[in-house]
């Protein structure tokens, strides 16, 4: 491999790294504060593709972007709110209740747009090459690491300078306790909601462009995502990060090398974390 090929292979597995690690984020938000895993991200990421798709078609992309996040957050909002019901119950209630809900939601984006593979037109200004030390490479790949870069930077400063962040943090850490201070615990858990899954719909609408996207692939989703969150830790948002790059960068070079069998590696990389470090690579004792 010379070094263009390295290189564009590089970014391209960075790229896709960090904007999966914002739908990863979200899935781990949810099981901090909730300890639910949210089954049904990968339906939101798909709807944030099809919102953006339909969006960008009428005003533009940047405005395809901010609808994915505004739809899925309200999306979120809302059903977080019979899921109130279900909270305290067994985990496998609340497992149903998010995969059920992944079904619906798929449902109601064949009845909208159909099964037809559906791919979010580029601007002219993110059409074309980069060449960065004289390697060509796509602009809106490196569009896609800023923009994912400053969303999790937004959300980090959410979480750990804000005020909503700490009562996030706090729930995380004692939920019992924040309820006996009077402190609105639904509606943080609601809120909570909206931002998990508002994660997972800007990062379907910021990979739409690269990629033709179907409802029906919104539960299988879910799976490309699962070994970012066991190799960072389920609970771990820090952790995510590292994680997400580091599968990104696996399949990247692993399409390059082992093209006929690149979509094992990540699994192969999530079983091997799991039997040597069960709680991830990248959490504490103190996290766990």
């Amino acid at each position: 491999m010379n070094f263009s090929t390295f290189f564009r292979t590089f970014v391209i597995g960075i790229s896709n790294g960090m904007v999966n690690y914002l739908a990863v984020a979200g899935i781990a938000l949810i099981m901090g504060g909730i300890g639910l895993v949210n089954f049904g991200q990968g339906a939101y990421y798909v709807l944030g593709a099809y919102i953006c798709y339909s969006m960008t078609r009428m005003f533009g992309f940047g405005w395809g972007l901010l609808g994915a996040t505004v739809v899925t957050g309200l999306v979120g909002f809302l059903v977080e709110i019979p899921f109130r019901k279900l909270f305290g119950k067994h985990i496998v209630y609340m497992l149903m209740y998010t995969m059920a809900l992944a079904y619906i939601i798929c449902d109601i984006m064949v009845a909208i747009w159909g099964y037809r593979l559906v791919s979010t037109p580029l601007p002219q200004a993110l059409k074309g090459v980069y060449r960065i030390f004289g390697v060509p490479l796509p602009k809106y790949y490196l569009a896609m690491i800023v923009l994912a870069a400053l969303i999790a930077i937004a959300f980090f400063i959410m979480f750990y300078k804000t005020k909503l962040g700490m009562y996030f943090r706090a729930i995380i850490s004692d939920r019992s306790m924040v309820e006996c201070l009077g402190i609105n615990v639904p509606l943080l858990n609601s809120v909570m909601f909206a931002i998990s899954i508002a994660l997972g719909g800007i990062a379907g609408a910021l990979y739409s462009p690269l990629s033709g996207q179907s409802p029906k692939e919104g539960l299988a989703i879910f799976g490309n995502l699962m070994p970012i969150l066991m190799v960072g830790g389920i609970r771990n948002l820090r952790g995510a990060l590292p994680a997400a790059l580091v599968v990104g960068l696996v399949n990247a070079f692993g399409a390059i090398y082992l093209p006929t069998i690149y979509g094992l590696l990540p699994f192969a990389l999530m079983v091997l974390v799991m039997m040597i470090r069960p709680q991830g690579l990248f959490t504490r004792a103190d996290e766990m």
